[in-house]
């Protein structure tokens, strides 16, 4: 008897998780994915830009400092083709650009240097900074990252550095994010200096070598090369088709109704993977739990525009030689951060030596996609003048709209997302949630997801045979 899966959602976690199953299933198991967009990848996509290749329009690269990415990228025979940024570093924008202290973890001191050295910080903050070494441990019951970091290090050092950081990984406020959700800063928390046991982290640390990588022709050539397998193991993939609702079926099974350009249609599953953002997984639930449902539907998500921008070196000073620098939310008018593409990646240089910049606009309680493109080009260009007193007039500019991208994980996000898939587990065993909007936005956090999601999808269906 074979034994159908259907996988709805083509990110990286979907394809992962349609990936997984068939390569660790045996013959009497199929795989169909579904997606809505017209093509795979989901938030990951590369075009070409200034005359090269690929360049990417989201995320440039992955952690390799988690295996699950890389083990992905060895899976699909990419591992050879993969580049790691320079050594150009990053820095924080505040009045100018200061770099980024290098004895860091995520933005926490891990030595009284970080804080005392540079300009960054005013004398008083400084101050203030260092008393995280004699100060009585505090309680982080309330499960908030800013509120935890302010307690041991102030106001400053949450504003300047653990903030920027952060926020320009989650798209986040630290002061309405979840300590748990950035589990290396929540384990020093839960010390009783977390300077000291930053400092312990970083000395334990074994890690050398690049801190990311990607493939040269960007990070979209991972998902293509993951739908690639899956189409040779015998997998379908349909895209253009929006899964309307998963409903119980005969004999344990669920019927995913989907709607495409062939009209409506629906498809028999012993197992369903959705890998799909909360408030669209909503709606398919609901017929399984209402409760479920209501939980998805209310998680909040960020949008982000994020323009490239191809820069003529005549307009560019040789003094901006690192690879980016970010903007503390006090600073903040539009921009969020700014990469400088072309310092950052060896490979991402035009034949005219132009540069390129890959701009952020946009957060957690910024919201700037009500503008056009014109507009946020615009605001981008005003910004780039203040911050880095550059007139740019690019050559070529390319805005790439991420609505809804950035899941934001509440104050005990966690706690709230267990107690919804134990319900969705009692009332529709089989169905499995897995994706950004619920343990991890990063590539090497949706590919673990992904990952287990198929193996309860396996286990499920090899326990219906029995």
């Amino acid at each position: 008897m074979n034994h159908h899966v259907v996988v709805v959602g083509g990110g990286i976690t979907g394809l992962t998780a349609a990936f997984s199953i068939l390569a660790n299933a045996d013959e009497n198991v199929s795989v169909t994915l579904l997606e809505s967009s017209p093509t795979t990848g989901g938030l990951i996509r590369t075009s070409p830009f200034a005359g090269l290749d690929a360049i990417d329009e989201g995320a440039d690269s992955f952690l390799l400092r988690v295996p699950y990415a890389l083990e992905l990228t060895r899976d699909v025979g990419l591992a050879a083709a993969l580049t790691s940024p320079t050594s150009a570093h990053a820095a924080v924008w505040h009045n100018t650009l200061h770099p980024i202290p290098p004895a860091l973890v995520l933005g926490v001191p891990a030595g009284l240097s970080s804080v005392t050295v540079g300009s960054l910080l005013s004398p008083v903050a400084k101050l203030r900074a260092s008393l995280d070494i004699v100060l009585p441990k505090r309680k982080t019951d309330h499960d908030c990252l800013g509120a935890a970091v302010r307690a041991r290090f102030g106001r400053q050092v949450n504003e300047r550095l653990v903030d920027p950081l952060i926020g320009s990984i989650y798209g986040g406020d630290t002061d309405k994010f979840s300590l748990e959700a950035v589990p290396q800063v929540a384990a020093l928390s839960s010390e009783r200096s977390m300077l000291l046991a930053a400092r312990k982290t970083r000395a334990a640390s074994t890690a050398t070598g690049p801190v990311f990588a990607a493939p040269l022709r960007g990070v979209g050539a991972l998902t293509s090369a993951v739908r690639e397998r899956i189409e040779s193991l015998g997998g379908h993939i349909r895209t253009g088709a929006r899964v309307a609702s998963v409903a119980r079926g005969d004999a344990g099974r669920y019927s995913v109704a989907y709607v495409d350009t062939n009209g409506h249609s629906q498809l028999d599953a012993h197992a369903v993977v959705l890998a799909t953002p909360a408030r669209h997984t909503a709606d398919m639930v609901r017929t399984l739990n209402k409760d479920v449902a209501d939980y998805l539907s209310a998680r909040e998500h960020a949008s982000v525009a994020l323009i490239t921008v191809q820069v003529p070196r005549s307009q560019w000073k040789s003094s901006l030689n690192g690879s980016g620098y970010l903007v503390p939310k006090p600073d903040q008018r539009w921009v969020t951060a700014a990469s400088f593409g072309s310092n950052k990646w060896a490979h991402w240089v035009p034949d005219d030596g132009s540069v390129i910049l890959r701009v952020s606009l946009g957060r957690d309680g910024l919201d700037v996609m009500h503008h056009d493109d014109e507009t946020l080009v615009n605001l981008m260009l005003a910004d780039l003048k203040h911050h880095l007193e550059v007139d740019i007039e690019p050559t070529s500019c390319r805005v790439s709209r991420w609505p809804e991208s950035f899941p934001q994980y509440r104050p005990h996000h966690f706690a709230a997302l267990k107690r919804a898939e134990t319900d969705l587990s009692s009332s529709a065993p089989g169905v499995f949630l897995a994706g950004a909007s619920y343990r991890g936005i990063g590539i090497p956090a949706c590919v673990q997801q992904g990952r287990a999601a198929a193996i309860a999808a396996l286990d499920h269906v090899r326990s219906t045979r029995t």
